[in-house]
């Protein structure tokens, strides 16, 4: 009997599933003795099981498996989601494995934040033997059929991975449309800009396909062509609101257009429809922190606890983030009895770091810091240096303190006055670490002054921009520029009169307004108390006198 072209694909699957090292992750064992024996019944002759994330991540770590099939609720612990962030993230599965996530999950949070992590594929419950090897046979077919292309990205050897693509395209493959896509993702890897454009742009001539669409808006992002990239991906987004990386990819070119507040609120909407990204919630506070939105900066860091939890992205730097932006909303002006109750809540969560890694004394240093910053803003002195002194003590007792610990201190000693002792901290720091342009934008923005040479010439050249358009009674794009400054180097006292004085002009000319009163605000609250013998301080109590006409709630909520 001869063998029909169904019988022989099915028999080739078979072979597949021979070759390939299976893992089922599920917390029921009912479920994953079911799993394990569908996938035997599919060929598959090697097949493992964990229980929970953490048994999954081991195991993951230990052997090479081929195929994965995950559940997404596994009870108490890690999730689905955050199993493949983590093997990813720590490259143990690297592409060249299939995984495949299954979930009874309905809430489109729950879904949107799977799917953003992109699994192979994924399958709802309820699902039977039958429906699940039709699944899991497409899967594996089209995997095989790339999997030489993704060997070729895995190895970092993107060239190669180009030419396979050219390749199955000649030859008009059924996995043809795929391999555009890789390719075309491949020349942006490559730095190939304009044949990267090009090719998504003969795609969507043929099809308006969203992963050209946000390709070419990615590209064109990249080639410094803002106004083109913002059309398509607003395009995108009025298509469909649930294609995030189209708000990621918005907030960018709002960022490179320097318009920070339409970035934030792209990556708010990001945010609301897939919620459980870690890295999402505390790039929206790092917006909010420079558009002066303290509550919502709070919320994302409140927010990045909650979903850091179980993953492998969690840090302990967001329970002081979140501790330290509670002393600003308080330092702010906010009510007494209100601030009293969000200190005590904040202090709560620098207790819950404390015990979460109870073996790290550095996390210990660092809650003693933020705490002290945090008596600091209800006026509670006492309990400000007597947080001080534990910190203080702490840290002289570390082997070898991170640049975190470090650069906590130095706000802590600068919050306390102590700004001798800040800068000299933050002086070692940015001469032990001179090529960390990140770490040295932070040092800057710590205390009145830059400390670095760029920072400096950069607050200098801010400085005189500002002035020329305020000299020229510009008086709205002199306080652009003393805000954008003022975003880099927030503390810096200089900086932050200027703007106070451009925004007193700009008041003078179109009357007061709610804008500009959060603007001084924050300014004053940066500033601080600054003694009679500064050399700003003569300026700044006039400036203060000038603010107590037109905003004169202003100071008293200082």
């Amino acid at each position: 009997m001869q063998t029909s072209e169904n019988d022989l694909r099915q028999i080739d699957i078979v072979k597949m599933y021979t070759s390939k090292k299976c893992l089922v992750i599920d917390d029921f064992p009912e479920i994953r003795g079911s799993l394990m024996r569908s996938l035997r019944n599919f060929g598959a002759e090697s097949v493992d099981t964990a229980a929970d994330g953490d048994d999954a991540v081991k195991l993951c770590s230990q052997n090479r498996y081929d195929i994965v099939i995950c559940d997404y609720n596994l009870g108490m612990g890690k999730d689905g989601q955050q199993v493949l962030e983590e093997v990813r993230y720590l490259r143990v599965l690297l592409m060249t494995s299939l995984f495949v996530m299954l979930t009874g999950e309905s809430s489109r949070e729950m879904v949107l934040g799977a799917l953003e992590c992109q699994p192979d594929d994924y399958i709802t419950k309820p699902y039977t033997e039958a429906s699940l090897r039709t699944r899991l046979n497409r899967a594996i077919v089209r995997h095989e059929a790339l999997l030489h292309i993704k060997k070729a990205i895995s190895d970092g050897n993107y060239q190669r991975a180009v030419d396979a693509c050219n390749e199955m395209i000649r030859s008009q493959s059924r996995y043809a449309n795929d391999c555009l896509k890789m390719k075309a993702q491949l020349l942006f890897l490559l730095r190939q800009l304009a044949e990267a454009k090009q090719l998504y742009e003969s795609v969507l001539d043929k099809k308006p396909v969203v992963w050209a669409k946000l390709g070419l808006g990615k590209t064109l992002l990249a080639m410094g062509k803002l106004d083109s990239a913002e059309d398509i991906l607003e395009d995108v987004i009025r298509e469909d609101n649930r294609y995030i990386e189209a708000h990621d990819l918005l907030a960018d070119v709002f960022m490179a257009k320097n318009d920070i507040l339409s970035a934030q609120k792209a990556i708010e909407r990001a945010s609301q429809v897939s919620p459980k990204s870690v890295h999402r919630h505390r790039r929206l506070a790092e917006l909010a922190d420079i558009n002066g939105d303290d509550e919502l900066a709070a919320k994302c860091h409140q927010n990045a606890i909650k979903w850091g939890i179980n993953s492998c992205y969690e840090s302990a730097q967001d329970y002081f983030n979140y501790a330290r932006k509670v002393s600003d909303v308080v330092r702010g002006g906010k009510d007494p009895s209100e601030g009293s109750i969000l200190v005590k809540h904040a202090v709560s969560y620098l207790e819950r770091a404390r015990k979460r890694y109870d073996n790290a004394p550095e996390v210990e240093a660092q809650s003693h810091m933020v705490e002290a910053q945090l008596f600091h803003s209800q006026g509670k002195m006492s309990k400000a240096q007597e947080s001080t002194a534990k910190a203080k003590k702490l840290y002289n007792n570390l082997r070898s303190p991170s640049a975190d610990a470090s650069l906590e201190l130095a706000r802590t000693l600068h919050t306390m006055n102590e700004e001798e002792q800040a800068r000299a901290i933050l002086t070692s720091l940015a001469a032990s670490h001179p090529k960390d342009e990140k770490l040295l934008r932070i040092i800057d923005g710590i205390t009145g002054e830059p400390i670095s040479d760029d920072g400096k010439q950069v607050a200098t050249r801010l400085t005189r921009a500002g002035i020329s358009s305020y000299e020229a009674r510009d008086f709205d794009n002199a306080i652009d520029v003393f805000n954008q400054a003022i975003n880099a180097y927030p503390r810096h006292v200089g900086l932050n009169l200027n703007l106070i004085q451009a925004v007193l002009a700009a008041t003078e000319v179109v009357g007061s307004n709610p804008k500009y009163e959060k603007l001084c605000r924050r300014s004053l609250r940066a500033i601080g108390q600054i003694n009679s013998d500064h050399k700003q301080f003569k300026r700044y109590a006039f400036l203060q006198k000038q603010l107590s006409k037109h905003y004169p709630k202003l100071l008293a909520a200082i």
